[in-house]
């Protein structure tokens, strides 16, 4: 068979594996081109502190501020700069950098990544020159955090996380978040994202001339964090640990559950060093050893207060709905601005603590086996869905959105086709405009545009460096995933993909509806293959993210194909193409 007739057969190969997806995505028109309700007032003060601009905190500390979603932060050293957190898209990035430059000119000596969000790594191919390449600093969770949004739930963390940032929501109703400012969409399709060059667990000093600076490895808001302590300058820099709003302690857009109690020691942890200044990658800079103390001291008291309620609660034998409903701060928290639910929020926060602790049973019992058609019935007690009908109308006419959208739900639950998505749209604005957690009112008023039409999915260009960085096991992790059990419920077959530049082999079986990737020899009872794939790793990640063909890869001797191409090509097809 000729390299050609294997090239075609072999296009199937991109059906094993997804091309990466980013976090958030250009932005189309927005919809609603008017506010109709003003700002929430407490969200429209924060959005007024997000005015570009440089600062110096501390002594050879620079900020910038109101640039990006997360600061950017220079430690000016006597042998160059030290950049914490790069940005997250090159347009503001490059911005970002000439500012800070500006004040503190001189080689970028290192890059510190404080944890593997893309706000905070994105943009770190704009501090790379033509010169010496900066070190970059991680954790040594860092890879796997990063890496992770990529692998099963790809196409569920990628939807919500468009809604968390509001992607079609445009600037009247959506000005920035609540942490800083809305991320600019059109330029996140180009990430500047690089993986690491060193890390580190526990602690690890550097020295960049006259500077020493502690990496401290933090868990919080993630499992890959660190804060940043510089001794001589009373400096500390929390990452995404401390920001002047109620902490993300759940993100609705999805994830594993983040490490409270790890949270409340990093902070606990931060307070011993009483640093005199406070830079966090998010809001403002504090200064004076007392006021900082406070912020942190009430920080970890806030979580504490809500980790204890929710345990209390549980102990007490109490369902999640009545503590998410009946959960908030005390009287000494409740007030202070700096724990404002503009960005986290406590109700969330405690169902994902419950969840954490005890998972989703809360020993109610009719919670085990559920009336599979009580929405159908509620609904037709409450007269059928004309009635339901009229009184989301009543609802909405008495300013009740969150009662409009319970009842539309409940007609969705019953099967019943919504005749009015207007409603739905109508509640879904109301309720957005009204909330000022700024997650929320993204994700509200995403939802109200969505159901007027479709948004289409945008893929990351991956350039050959980050795509150089990216492991292999990447490639495979999402395989389970994508595989259809109503195409290989019969089948017991397998494949191998043996790299030649590192030596790796990899074998996939499907096993009646299941499928299972090993490194290494197959396990006990693997059939034969189908079919051996020999390839290089560079080779199959472009394969992957669809920068090159399987026929060029065949032409150009970079891939290999032993064994039947039709059972290949019907092995391939079990699994899911696309998104």
């Amino acid at each position: 068979m000729t390299r050609r007739a294997r090239g075609l057969s072999l296009l199937l190969l991109l059906a094993l594996i997804g091309g990466l997806t980013a976090l958030l995505w250009p932005a189309p028109p927005p919809i609603f081109q008017t506010r109709t309700m003003p700002l929430p007032g407490v969200l429209a003060a924060r959005c007024d502190e997000f005015t570009p601009r440089v600062e110096e905190p501390a002594e050879g500390v620079f900020v910038a501020i109101g640039y990006d979603l997360a600061n950017t932060i220079v430690l000016r050293t006597s042998a160059g700069n030290v950049v914490v957190d790069p940005g997250m898209d090159l347009a503001r990035a490059a911005l970002a950098r000439d500012a800070l430059l500006a004040r503190s000119p001189g080689p970028v000596l290192a890059i510190i990544y404080t944890h593997s969000h893309i706000d905070h790594v994105g943009g770190a191919r704009a501090w790379i020159s033509d010169g010496p390449p900066p070190q970059i600093w991680a954790t040594d969770a860092f890879t796997g955090h990063f890496i992770k949004q990529y692998e099963a739930l790809r196409a569920a963390e990628s939807r919500r996380g468009e809604h968390q940032f509001g992607r079609s929501v445009g600037p009247e109703l959506l000005p920035c978040t609540a942490l800083g400012p809305t991320p600019d969409l059109d330029h996140a399709g180009s990430t500047g994202a690089r993986m690491p060059t060193h890390t580190f667990s526990g602690l690890q000093t550097l020295r960049f001339g006259d500077t020493e600076i502690e990496l401290h490895e933090a868990h919080g808001e993630t499992h890959d964090q660190l804060f940043v302590w510089i001794p001589a300058r009373s400096v500390l820099l929390p990452g995404d640990n401390y920001y002047a709003a109620f902490p993300n302690l759940y993100t609705i857009r999805g994830t594993s559950p983040r490490p409270v109690r790890a949270w409340i020691d990093s902070l606990d942890r931060m307070r011993r060093l009483a640093p005199e200044h406070l830079i966090p990658s998010h809001t403002l800079p504090l200064r004076g050893r007392d006021t900082i103390a406070a912020a942190l001291t009430d920080y970890r008291d806030a979580i504490a207060w809500v980790l204890a309620e929710v345990l209390r609660g549980a102990n007490a034998g109490r369902d999640v709905d009545s503590l998410a409903a009946s959960i908030g701060l005390p009287p000494q928290l409740a007030d202070k601005p700096a724990l404002t639910e503009l960005y986290g929020q406590i109700d969330w926060s405690v169902r994902a603590i419950y969840g954490a602790e005890l998972g989703w049973f809360d020993e109610r019992p009719e919670q085990l086996y559920p009336q599979q058609d009580a929405a159908a019935r509620e609904v037709a007690m409450m007269g059928g869905p004309p009635a339901l009908l009229r009184e989301v109308e009543a609802a909405l006419a008495r300013d009740e959105p969150r009662w409009a959208l319970h009842l539309l739900a409940k007609l969705r639950a019953a099967g019943s086709p919504d005749p009015s998505p207007e409603l739905n749209i109508r509640a879904l604005q109301t309720l957005g405009e009204q909330t000022h957690n700024s997650n929320g009112r993204a994700y509200l008023l995403e939802a109200a545009i969505r159901l007027r039409r479709p948004v289409a999915p945008f893929a990351v260009a991956v350039d050959d460096e980050l795509r150089a960085g990216l492991p292999i096991d990447l490639f495979f992790a999402a395989m389970g995933a994508r595989l259809m059990p109503e195409r290989a419920g019969a089948a017991h077959e397998s494949i191998s993909v043996h790299f030649r530049d590192t030596d790796d082999h990899y074998v996939v079986t499907v096993r009646r509806g299941v499928a299972e990737v090993v490194r290494g020899e197959p396990l006990p009872g693997t059939p034969t293959p189908l079919a051996s794939i020999t390839t290089d790793t560079d080779t199959w990640k472009r394969l992957a993210l669809e920068q090159d063909s399987a026929a060029w890869a065949l032409l150009g001797d970079h891939l290999d194909v032993d064994g039947s191409l039709l059972d290949l090509r019907r092995f391939l097809a079990y699994f899911r193409r696309g998104a």
